[in-house]
């Protein structure tokens, strides 16, 4: 127990998010729920040269990411078919991923992922 504690808080945020994530949850007017029949298939990609793509409401999205003291994402609107107005990254676990999302219609979602195996 004590070496997994260590382990997981010696990685850092960067080491946590490189790797492929899957939809888990969606969160909407503070509620929780499965993804719907157009989200099953979403997913993203944090890869370590600062890069991300994904399936994000059954569309290609892309940009950058940072990870420091916290994790920033920045879409590239132009090489993206989600339309999304801003992000901000809400959780970074080592099983779990969370970004609030505004998207082209201005719902405010929370996507909740985990590592995909």
């Amino acid at each position: 127990m004590i070496f997994a504690s260590v382990l997981t808080y010696g990685q850092t945020k960067k080491e946590i998010l490189a790797k492929k994530w899957k939809l888990n949850k969606v969160e909407e007017f503070g509620q929780q729920f499965d993804p719907m029949d157009g989200q099953k298939g979403d997913w993203i990609e944090f890869k370590a040269d600062g890069n991300f793509t994904g399936i994000i409401e059954g569309n290609h999205v892309e940009g950058s990411w940072t990870a420091s003291s916290s994790a920033s994402l920045k879409v590239d609107k132009t090489n993206s078919k989600t339309k999304i107005n801003w992000v901000k990254v809400k959780i970074v676990e080592k099983g779990k991923f969370a970004m609030e999302y505004q998207n082209g219609d201005l719902i405010t979602s929370t996507l909740i992922f985990v590592p995909e195996e």
